[in-house]
């Protein structure tokens, strides 16, 4: 049986494609979908980093932004403009992400004070 909240993170274009994904039964928070993109970074070298340094940044600041989790599916593309081939994608598949850790607190209290 598939994890219910389940998506996945990539860098592609000019050679390269490499993803980190995550399934899981609780919806991921900021927190670890800002841990799956520095992990997909790292597993970049050098150079496709450096090529990808604003989408990276950009796809940190919209995990940041995210109010109330991201349902899915919802696919977003931070597209190097110069190379337009060169990217980073966010991809929510199932479920729901980049919830608060303040947003599980307040689902858990509920459950708990019913």
């Amino acid at each position: 049986m598939s994890k219910e909240h389940r998506g996945r993170i990539q860098a592609q274009g000019d050679g390269v494609e490499k993803s980190v994904s995550w399934a899981q039964d609780e919806p991921i928070t900021k927190k670890e979908g800002l841990t799956l993109l520095r992990r997909l970074r790292s597993l970049l070298s050098r150079k496709d980093q450096l090529n990808r340094e604003k989408q990276f940044r950009d796809a940190e600041r919209y995990i940041e932004q995210v109010n109330g989790g991201i349902d899915a599916v919802k696919k977003k593309t931070f597209r190097n403009r110069k190379t337009k081939d060169t990217r980073v994608d966010i991809e929510i598949l199932g479920g729901k992400a980049f919830i608060s850790v303040l947003l599980i607190l307040a689902i858990l209290s509920y459950f708990l004070l019913n």
